[in-house]
């Protein structure tokens, strides 16, 4: 079956923080040990910030609460979200440049903030015909309805799109349903196994 579609995720594949991981410098810029935060953004309540339930301020005052920090901190973490985090230009470019043979598609579990800072600091334009959002749609990845849901607004059949993702979980919920999933390791390996997809397909 010709591939249609290719499915970015972008925490991971498209944005990255500008050193360690999410957590890791979370950790660093509030001065406390990375477990605490792992444990923090591993709860439920990401999961409700994820498809804005709650609100950025709602999130940050339960992560500081959790983390036995003064809420005096939430500048730390607004000051973070903005400025530590920078997309990669040359997956950028790669998006853009698919876009003329394919249907590109956005899908990412992302507090609602994401639509703000990708017009602001991002700067994606031009790279996605269809952007889907936990906050916008509220289903997480790896909910299977969350891929029904991509699938059919981008008007293709699963094995028709390739899906790109940092997250194992999330890559193995997209295989199941029959969508080629792949897990995003490193720029350099995704960007030669997404050109073996292609090229086998047609």
């Amino acid at each position: 079956m010709a591939i249609k579609a290719v499915i970015f995720d972008l925490a991971g594949v498209v944005l990255f923080p500008i050193c360690g991981t999410f957590n890791s410098l979370l950790a660093e810029r509030l001065r406390v040990p990375v477990e605490g935060v792992d444990r923090v953004m591993n709860d439920h309540t990401n999961d409700l910030w994820d498809i804005n339930k709650i609100s950025d301020d709602e999130f940050y005052d339960h992560l500081l609460t959790e983390l036995n920090q003064p809420l005096e901190k939430k500048a730390i973490i607004r000051k973070f979200v903005i400025d530590d985090f920078y997309v990669d230009q040359e997956m950028l470019t790669l998006i853009r440049e698919l876009r003329k043979s394919y249907t590109t598609a956005l899908l990412t579990n992302f507090p609602a903030h994401m639509h703000d800072f990708m017009q602001r600091s991002w700067k994606v334009d031009g790279a996605f015909d269809h952007i889907i959002a936990s906050a916008d749609v509220k289903l997480i990845k790896p909910d299977p309805r969350i891929y029904h849901l991509t699938i059919n607004r981008i008007g293709c059949l699963a094995n028709e799109a390739v899906f790109i993702d940092d997250r194992k979980n999330n890559v193995e919920a997209a295989n199941a349903m029959g969508i080629k999933g792949i897990h995003f390791i490193s720029k350099a390996k995704t960007i030669a196994d997404l050109s073996r997809v292609l090229k086998s397909s047609r």
